[in-house]
């Protein structure tokens, strides 16, 4: 078992919790100290689901930066997801969800990708597959409905090519996104943009010119 340690870095309220020599050291760096995900925004979202949560390391960098923001962070991996609980329980604007966003409510298996590195894949890059850990997949419908949103204001998504899933039938959803800020995956799986920029007609659409893709609605 990795060794976990806390740390305390400025402008984050709570400590944060982190494995050892895993991907969650790496996500710390880039996600709360380099805030990765801090992209300028033209408005100030109320409502925030994190997709892809991990360890809860962008859920962090959110619910300080929007304290009034309620934030829904979605993890299926249980290791990942008990390092989450532990990142959040101090933020009482989080809801932790155990499941995968998938285009139909029930059950699905967790493995990791072959592309991570060995040293990573343990704790990182997980997708579904048709064998491995059992998780709880649901509809972005059924995660609203449970969590009691109404509409998303920004949608921060990482899920590994499961956002061809994610995305299918979202018509009624998609009505109330204003933003998306996403990770997407063509190198491991190919249509995952051509499935956003479908669903995100009449969004403005920007890349950081690394792995990041904004969407926001014009």
């Amino acid at each position: 078992m990795p060794k976990e340690i806390s740390v305390s870095p400025r402008g984050v309220k709570h400590p944060v919790h982190l494995r050892l020599r895993t991907s969650d050291v790496s996500l710390y760096s880039d996600l709360l100290l380099h805030e990765a995900y801090n992209v300028a925004l033209p408005f100030t979202p109320r409502t925030i689901i994190d997709a892809g949560a991990n360890v809860g390391m962008a859920t962090l960098f959110y619910a300080n930066k929007y304290p009034f923001a309620r934030i829904v962070a979605v993890e299926p991996e249980p290791s990942n997801y008990a390092m989450l609980l532990k990142n959040v329980a101090a933020y009482p604007n989080v809801v932790p969800v155990n499941a995968a966003l998938w285009n139909s409510d029930g059950d699905l298996h967790l493995g990791p990708i072959s592309a991570a590195p060995a040293e990573e894949a343990e704790k990182w890059a997980f997708t579904v597959t048709e064998t491995g850990i059992p998780v709880r997949g649901l509809t972005m419908q059924t995660l609203l409905r449970e969590t009691g949103i109404e509409s998303i204001d920004l949608l921060k998504m990482d899920i590994e090519s499961g956002e061809i899933e994610a995305f299918a039938n979202c018509a009624d959803w998609m009505r109330g996104v204003k933003g998306i800020v996403i990770e997407l995956h063509d190198h491991v799986r190919p249509g995952c943009k051509a499935v956003l920029d479908a669903a995100c007609q009449g969004f403005r659409v920007t890349t950081d010119g690394g792995e990041m893709t904004y969407y926001i609605r014009q």
